[in-house]
């Protein structure tokens, strides 16, 4: 559970962003004739045939969890459990095949969790397009989210338990979760998709442990996160400087990690986002502010993305970020600030992670209009890995498209679906 101060905090900072957000659309529109426009245009029925100030549809997998919603869309579902070299227990949420072709497992991104994947109709969801395919489909949850939260000797309500950032995600989650799939399935490969965060860890997996690169197909990047150097939400740089000061003084009051919406916070979402269309509106739009312009969020959907959104994870993690921002165009490990890094490392700073070492083939997929991770931000990475499988840049996708967009395979390309997941 999060720690209520900590909720308070975190929640009004989603109010200034709303706050932002719809200050911003009224000011734009303070001309009589422009405001009659905007409010004819609220009234208009929609594709749908409901209107902004329409009451929201419900919807029952609100409540669910990710393996309910699979069993709610007709699949098979399994649950299984992996214990890391550091104690952590992680929970993996499979769709199993009778006959399957291969196996393929698909890691969330920050704050998130498996439920990710499974937000859009089944005939939109990569999970559910893959199972159907006869693939078998692997869920993956970070340390630290609301289902992968217990330890062999720690407790949540332990600082001890949150000291975790990127680096021991990819050194420890990502590789115990591969050998265990493959383990299980008997296969000699996997498929590995990653969005965002959901990449980063991969790379240092992959670098940590260099024997695991024959041990992929293909790795399939969506908005993958490595320099952090040119994000562009505005939010995020200017706090950015005063990280160091703002773990400090997390940690100082007890505030290593949660950050999960559960409780009051899924009630603040349904309050203030799930009521009505019009709140679903200017909810997408704060998404929008944050990750980057697209039409391609259906308002509909804010339930299922509320709930998929703020999963848990650790302070330190969240920091990692801003210190990448902060170091410029380069993929580094945690900074532990001078000393620690001394103690760490060897060196004043902290590692750098040498991307042209992974020999596993990557294929990487990019939006144009994302404010995470930019297309800066991938050009670098691009430059710097020597198995590039190819990439695929589209202008009007944001860091969230390629998870929740309204057409998914839109982004990939019929000639691209075939040769990334039909791999012989």
């Amino acid at each position: 559970m999060l720690p209520s101060r900590l909720r308070c905090w975190w929640f009004a900072l989603l109010m200034v962003g709303s706050s932002k957000v719809v200050y911003s659309s009224i000011e734009s529109h303070h001309d009589p004739v422009l405001s009659r426009g905007l409010l004819d245009k609220w009234l208009t029925k929609t594709k749908n045939g409901v209107t902004l100030f329409d009451r929201l549809t419900k919807t029952a997998e609100r409540s669910y969890t990710p393996p309910q919603v699979i069993k709610h869309r007709g699949f098979p579902v399994e649950i299984h459990h992996v214990t890391t070299e550091d104690g952590y227990i992680l929970e993996l949420h499979r769709i199993p095949s009778r006959t399957p072709k291969k196996v393929v497992f698909l890691q969330h991104g920050v704050l998130q969790s498996s439920g990710t994947w499974l937000v859009n109709p089944s005939s939109r969801s990569l999970a559910f397009l893959l199972a159907g395919l006869s693939y078998d489909v692997w869920l993956g949850n970070f340390r630290g989210n609301r289902f992968s939260r217990k330890h062999t000797t720690l407790s949540p309500d332990e600082a001890e338990y949150w000291k975790f950032s990127w680096d021991e995600i990819g050194n420890y989650d990502i590789p115990s979760v591969i050998r265990y799939i493959l383990m299980e399935t008997g296969q000699s490969k996997l498929t590995y998709i990653g969005h965002s965060l959901g990449c980063g860890v991969f790379f240092i997996a992959m670098l940590k442990h260099p024997e695991l690169n024959a041990r992929i197909e293909i790795m399939v990047a969506l908005a993958p996160l490595s320099s952090f150097a040119y994000i562009t939400t505005d939010f995020f740089r200017f706090w950015a400087p005063f990280t160091d000061r703002i773990e400090d003084a997390l940690k100082f009051v007890g505030v290593h990690g949660g950050l999960d919406s559960e409780g009051f916070g899924d009630r603040f979402f349904k309050l203030v986002c799930e009521q009505s269309y019009i709140q679903a509106h200017y909810c997408r739009n704060w998404f929008r502010s944050v990750v980057g312009p697209s039409e391609n969020l259906d308002p509909a959907m804010i339930p299922l993305f509320n709930v998929n959104f703020l999963r848990g994870t650790s302070v330190s993690v969240i920091a990692q970020f801003a210190q990448n921002y902060n170091a410029g165009n380069v993929f580094q490990a945690y900074d532990f600030g001078r000393r620690g890094n001394l103690l760490r490392y060897g060196s004043v700073k902290p590692h750098e992670y040498d991307l042209a070492k992974i020999t596993a083939p990557v294929y990487v997929f990019s939006g144009g209009s994302d404010h995470i991770v930019t297309p800066s931000d991938v050009d670098w990475l691009l430059s710097k890995l020597k198995n590039l499988n190819g990439s695929n840049r589209i202008s009007d996708y944001s860091h969230l498209d390629f998870i929740w967009v309204s057409k998914l395979f839109r982004c990939y390309g019929t000639k691209n679906v075939y040769n990334i997941f039909n791999r012989e």
